[in-house]
Formats: C-alpha cells, sequence, structure tokens
C-alpha cells in the first residue's frame, strides 16, 4: 500500500489548458515548479504558459489519450498528478436541450475523466502514489433551472470522485474534487454560443425562462473572480498532505446558504432568482 502525501512539484497533466482555469491552472504550477505538461485539442493554443511538455490531447479519443500519456512517460518516466478540467456545456431547459449536446457534454465531462482516470490510475499505482484532482462545478450540487443536463454530469461527476477516492487510496492515491462557482471565463462566452438557439427562442414555452435566466447571468457576470482563483485552490490541493475530498472555489455564501435550504426552500430561491411565476392551474373538464 503506497503512502499518502503531498504532491511535490512533480509531474502533472492537465486537460484543456487552451483558455479559462486550464490555462490558469497550468500557469500556476508551472510558477510553483511543477512540470506541467499542458494539453489541449488544439496544442497550437497552449503556447507560452511556462510547461514543461505541451501536447494534443482530446479526452474524447482515447488513441489521443494514450499517446499524450505515453509522451508524458517517455519524457518524465511518471506521472504524479492528473487534473482533469476539460469540459462543455450547453445550457437550457431539459426537454429542448437537443440529445447530440446531451451526448456531447457526458462524453466531454464525465467520460472523458473516467478514460483520463483509466490511462493514468495504473501508472499511479505501479508508483505507490498520487493525485486526481477533477474539476467539478457547484451544479453538480445545486442545479439551477435552464442548466440541468450539465448539471447532470457534474452530478455525476460527484459519484464517481465519491468512488475512486475510497477504491484508490488502498494504492496511495489521492482523489479531490473542486467544486467552482460561476468563474469569469471564455467558457461562459462558449455556452452562450452553443445555447444561443436554444435560449434566444421566442416561440419557446420557456421563454420567461431563459429572460430570468439571461438577466440572473449578467448579474452574477459582474461579481465573478477570475480563473486564478480555481489555480489558487488546484495548487492548494495538490500542496495538502492529506487534502480534502471536495474544496469550493469562489462560490458565495449566499450560494452555499441555498445548498443548505431543504428542497422547498431550495425551489422558491430558484423561482425568485429566474422571476418565475406561479403556475396556472386548469382544472379538468
Amino acid at each position: 500500500m503506497g503512502t499518502l502525501r503531498a504532491v511535490e512539484p512533480g509531474v502533472v497533466i492537465i486537460t484543456g489548458c487552451s483558455t479559462g482555469i486550464g490555462r490558469a491552472t497550468a500557469t500556476a504550477l508551472a510558477a510553483a515548479g511543477y512540470a506541467v505538461v499542458a494539453t489541449a485539442r488544439r496544442p497550437e493554443a497552449i503556447d507560452g504558459l511556462g510547461a514543461a511538455l505541451t501536447l494534443p490531447l482530446d479526452v474524447t479519443d482515447e488513441a489521443s489519450i494514450k499517446a499524450a500519456v505515453d509522451a508524458t512517460l517517455e519524457r518524465f518516466g511518471r506521472i504524479d498528478a492528473l487534473v482533469n478540467n476539460a469540459g462543455f456545456a450547453v445550457r437550457g431547459a431539459v426537454e429542448e436541450v437537443g440529445l447530440d449536446a446531451v451526448h456531447r457534454m457526458f462524453d466531454v465531462n464525465v467520460y472523458g475523466v473516467i478514460r483520463m482516470v483509466r490511462a493514468v490510475a495504473p501508472i499511479m499505482r505501479r508508483q505507490g502514489s498520487g493525485r486526481i484532482v477533477t474539476i467539478g462545478s457547484i451544479g453538480g450540487r445545486l442545479a439551477n433551472p435552464a442548466n440541468g443536463t450539465y448539471a447532470a454530469t457534474k452530478h455525476a461527476v460527484e459519484a464517481l470522485s465519491d468512488a475512486m477516492r475510497v477504491e484508490l487510496r488502498m494504492f496511495g492515491i489521492d482523489v479531490v474534487l473542486i467544486e467552482p462557482g460561476n468563474i469569469r471565463t471564455s467558457f461562459g462566452d462558449t455556452t452562450d454560443r452553443a445555447s444561443g438557439t436554444i435560449l434566444k427562442r421566442r416561440d419557446s414555452p420557456y421563454a420567461p425562462l431563459y429572460a430570468g435566466y439571461a438577466a440572473a447571468t449578467a448579474r452574477l457576470r459582474a461579481h465573478e473572480p477570475g480563473p486564478e482563483a480555481v489555480a489558487k485552490v488546484v495548487l492548494d490541493a495538490l500542496a495538502a498532505d492529506r487534502p480534502r475530498a471536495r474544496y469550493r472555489a469562489a462560490v458565495p455564501l449566499g450560494t452555499r446558504a441555498v445548498i443548505a435550504l431543504p428542497d422547498a426552500g431550495r425551489d422558491a430561491m430558484m423561482r425568485r432568482l429566474y422571476h418565475i411565476g406561479s403556475p396556472t392551474r386548469r382544472g379538468r373538464g
């Protein structure tokens, strides 16, 4: 059985480094002395991060994952930590988000994590040490309306992390989940573009909800911290001798309070936030 310990500045693979949290995390870890292997689907987008190695990696492609892991081992001979960051989102009511988009979200956000773990965990088991850090979302604990399908992927990541934390501990591998709140990155803009055909449908029965979503999002974005807030938490999780199971990053007290409410109270707060009125009751006849 391996000995649990802090991940001293060693070899860290990070997925999804082209923008936002992944890019900020790669920069922060490189500055802290880690040998960062920064990856993205388009490696030309990850220059200038101070990474020891930049590689193409698509978490939906097992051959791409194997090539990146093999190249890392060839260069460094070990992998001390994995940061699962790659993500994809489409917003909209559950009824209106197309199944192709739902499949894509699960493929990247859930199956992508599983593929990366399957590729890296055997290496860490042989080493007798390692740390797997996954960027989840506070949405995995609090599913907002117009965000149910994306939140479902992050809820699944919560379950995966809980199971793996026990499964892998006997091999000296720690599993940590980071739950960021709303963060100011290009991820939000990318998501808005991917969701535009849904959220801008004037004939949608959910049009009032989408209007409330747009207004609430605008208010929240005015106070969002940058991705460096999450990068700092990742660094803390890697440096800890005994890391916590979960770390929250940039989650406002108000959001934490809503999570603690019973279901009825949470629903009421959501209706108020998104300006959703009471239902019109229709009699049978």
